[in-house]
């Protein structure tokens, strides 16, 4: 039994929306790795981490670490009232960078600048702190 043109259209739309849905689900996964908080920005994966020994960022590209030894990595801390500060972040191997001693307050917000010492490639995301 032939089907007819209509059951076909909406069959092959339908198995086109799971290949999408399955493609969109493939960017890795949201959940911290390291206890803080995530931030995707296209294919690259932020995340924050406030600690009491001070603040750690872990960078991730396509689901690989980016070497923090192979970037410069910048906060920049807006608090509550408005007060703005930029802190340069330190490599400290891996993909980590690592400002010690500084802790944000709830309700600032912290953009985060991430370039590429070779290609000068900028990647970007702002946290807002709870």
């Amino acid at each position: 039994m032939m089907k007819s043109p209509k059951t076909l259209s909406a069959a092959v739309i339908g198995l086109a929306a799971l290949a999408f849905a399955a493609g969109a689900s493939a960017h890795g996964s949201m959940k911290p790795q390291h206890g803080g908080v995530v931030q995707m920005t296209g294919e690259t994966k932020f995340e924050l981490v406030s600690a009491p020994a001070g603040v750690a960022l872990y960078v991730q590209e396509d689901e690989e670490d980016v070497a923090s030894s192979g970037s410069t990595a910048r906060l920049t801390i807006t608090a509550k009232s408005g007060a703005s500060s930029a802190v340069e972040m330190t490599p400290a191997g891996g993909n980590k960078f690592e400002a010690k001693g500084l802790k944000l307050a709830p309700g600032s917000t912290v953009g985060v600048m991430l370039v590429n010492k070779a290609t000068q490639a900028r990647a970007s995301t702002t946290f807002t702190i709870n």
